[in-house]
């Protein structure tokens, strides 16, 4: 294995020790910045894996670009977002000058991958030091709530909906909802909490004309239907809103749900 091979498996496989002995002699070879581990650079993985350190050197000394994109247009805030890095993300934003709200090819910005990941600590500084869009779209237009929703991701969720007042209706381009996209993957938990704000509507329709229900009964998620159905017993014994009772199976109004 070349010495260049050698410095991106210890980056790859976050064996810090190793890379930093590596990255002295590397550079008698190759340009740090110019190494790249499948189209990712090493200053991308130093920012996922936290390494503070070597994401200071790698940019003051080996001439790394904090601003460059990988394969899919990421940049290093998006690897330390995804990895829970906060101190790694501030060095980027206020002494590197790095675009909190910097979009990849799909239109994701930071807060998209801290919200899919639960990565709260890194939502509340981006959201409360950086001032970004909590309600920011990617080219879906999907919001960080719509992909907390879709990962299960609870924490995140109730930090949006309770204290940045995220609309948890807001609906993507194609009509869904984070009810919606919950449902669609599975994720019971997102469910049952999503239902407890009482904001919800679980008979909104997407532009397909699909419930959450119905795309909870379409890819056989039996554990979410369970949550559905358990929420709509509930509401049915305290008919607060007239629009949840249909959730209950059986229930008169229940095929307005399932279509």
């Amino acid at each position: 294995m070349s010495l260049e091979d050698k410095c991106g498996t210890a980056f790859r496989n976050k064996d810090h020790e190793e890379a930093v002995r590596l990255l002295p002699l590397v550079k008698e070879v190759k340009e740090p910045n110019e190494i790249k581990i499948a189209g990712d650079g090493l200053l991308h993985l130093s920012s996922y894996n936290g390494w503070l350190d070597v994401t200071k050197d790698l940019i003051a000394k080996y001439h790394c670009d904090p601003h460059e994109r990988d394969g899919v247009d990421r940049t290093c805030l998006h690897w330390a977002a995804e990895g829970n890095h906060v101190d790694v993300m501030r060095y980027l934003i206020d002494e590197c000058h790095c675009d909190p709200m910097a979009v990849n090819r799909w239109g994701w910005t930071p807060l998209h991958y801290a919200a899919e990941d639960n990565h709260v600590d890194v939502m509340r500084y981006l959201i409360d030091e950086c001032h970004c869009d909590p309600m920011a779209v990617d080219s879906r237009g999907w919001t960080p709530l719509h992909y907390a929703a879709g990962g299960n991701q609870v924490d995140v969720m109730r930090y949006l909906i309770d204290e940045c007042h995220c609309d948890p209706m807001a609906v993507s381009g194609t009509g869904g909802t984070p009810l919606h996209v919950a449902t669609s993957c599975g994720s019971s938990a997102a469910v049952g909490y999503l239902l407890s704000t009482g904001k919800c509507d679980p008979l909104a329709k997407d532009n397909e004309g699909r419930t959450p229900f119905k795309l909870a009964k379409e890819r056989g998620h039996t554990d979410t239907l369970s949550v559905l159905k358990k929420f709509g017993d509930i509401k049915s014994s305290h008919p607060i809103d007239s629009y949840v009772n249909v959730l209950l199976v059986g229930n008169p109004g229940a095929e307005m749900l399932e279509g």
